[in-house]
């Protein structure tokens, strides 16, 4: 086993040891009424775990790297570049960090810290962890049965085709967003371990959804024109900006959960400044984070555009020195 697989195994079990030791010390406890002082020392003191999340993370993690390995064992020369697991092990510790650390014990009594953690969800974690190309990973490192028989059956079948069709995704991840932050669903993920580990998957589903037409790493069918792209990420963009809006603009606190923890604690900004603050966390950060997409995913399209310019340049170049004269009949080649 090389030195980089090595390494990111070990990282999966030194977290996964970590949590193990901490969980029955009471340490680690999700209730935001744990926190009972907004204070910076020690709101960095106090974290928390989500043990169903946890275990799926660390379970993803080691599946990740125990891929990455196969892979450099057994075809040392297909060429996955490293920023690919880099990228992967980035967004799974960030969701690591979103799961246990103080955004998470705070989330159940500020809902500006609850917004930051589904932002590291959908518009970090998601992209970051496509950006390890783990389709790409898991069909090169799968045996030649599981990658014939599972892997290549289940990316080409229906359902994927119609859940990763770009209109299919760009509304089941606004129907993500929207639907659970209708207060009466909002609160009931406050309030349960169950349906708030529930909320975290739909985010995660939907952002992934969106992200991976937008990213566009894996070798698969899934990757629609430049266009569509940068569209999804334009809508993706006013949804934020509506129900940000919608959220500064209300004049009443729309989640009983947090007004009720704003009326009992003694610290902290009451429970309108908190919404406004959370939404102004989604509407400029969140949007922001889709605008550099916009940027990134226009400059590649750019790119692309000038390789084929380049390209039919040769050929002309090519014509020129075969017949001696540039055609003036036709189109140029890869214009159509």
């Amino acid at each position: 086993m090389t030195r980089r697989p090595r390494a990111l195994i070990a990282l999966v079990a030194a977290i996964a040891a970590l949590a193990a030791a901490l969980l029955p010390t009471g340490l680690l406890a999700h209730d935001g009424r744990y926190a009972e002082s907004g204070e910076l020392l020690n709101a960095l003191q106090v974290w928390s775990i989500d043990a169903p999340g946890l275990a799926i993370v660390i379970v993803v993690g080691g599946l990740y790297a125990w891929s990455y390995y196969r892979l450099r064992r057994d075809s040392p020369s297909f060429h996955f570049p490293r920023w690919h697991a880099w990228s992967f092990a980035a967004g799974w510790l960030v969701m690591l960090l979103g799961l246990m650390s103080p955004v998470d014990t705070y989330s159940d009594d500020l809902f500006w810290m609850h917004m930051i953690q589904h932002v590291m969800i959908t518009m970090i974690v998601a992209p970051l962890m496509l950006l390890g190309a783990p389709a790409t990973l898991a069909l090169r490192a799968a045996s030649p049965r599981v990658r014939t028989s599972y892997l290549v059956p289940f990316l080409n079948s229906r359902l994927v085709r119609a859940l990763t069709w770009p209109p299919s995704a760009i509304v089941i991840y606004i129907a993500s967003v929207w639907s659970w932050h209708w207060p009466d669903a909002y609160d009931a993920a406050i309030a349960s371990e169950a349906v708030h580990f529930v909320e975290h998957g739909v985010f995660l589903l939907g952002a992934v959804l969106l992200w991976w037409l937008v990213i566009g790493v894996d070798a698969t069918k899934l990757r629609p024109h430049h266009v569509w792209r940068c569209a999804l990420l334009v809508v993706a963009i006013l949804q934020n900006i509506g129900l940000g809006l919608i959220l500064i603009n209300v004049g009443e606190p729309v989640y009983d959960t947090y007004a009720t923890a704003a009326a009992v604690r003694e610290w902290g900004p009451d429970a309108l400044l908190d919404q406004r603050i959370g939404a102004g966390i989604m509407w400029v950060p969140g949007s922001m984070m889709f605008a550099l997409a916009i940027i990134v995913t226009v400059y590649y399209w750019a790119e692309r555009e000038g390789f084929k310019d380049r390209r039919n340049d040769t050929v002309r170049d090519m014509q020129i020195r075969v017949h001696g004269e540039v055609p003036t009949l036709g189109p140029r080649p890869g214009d159509q």
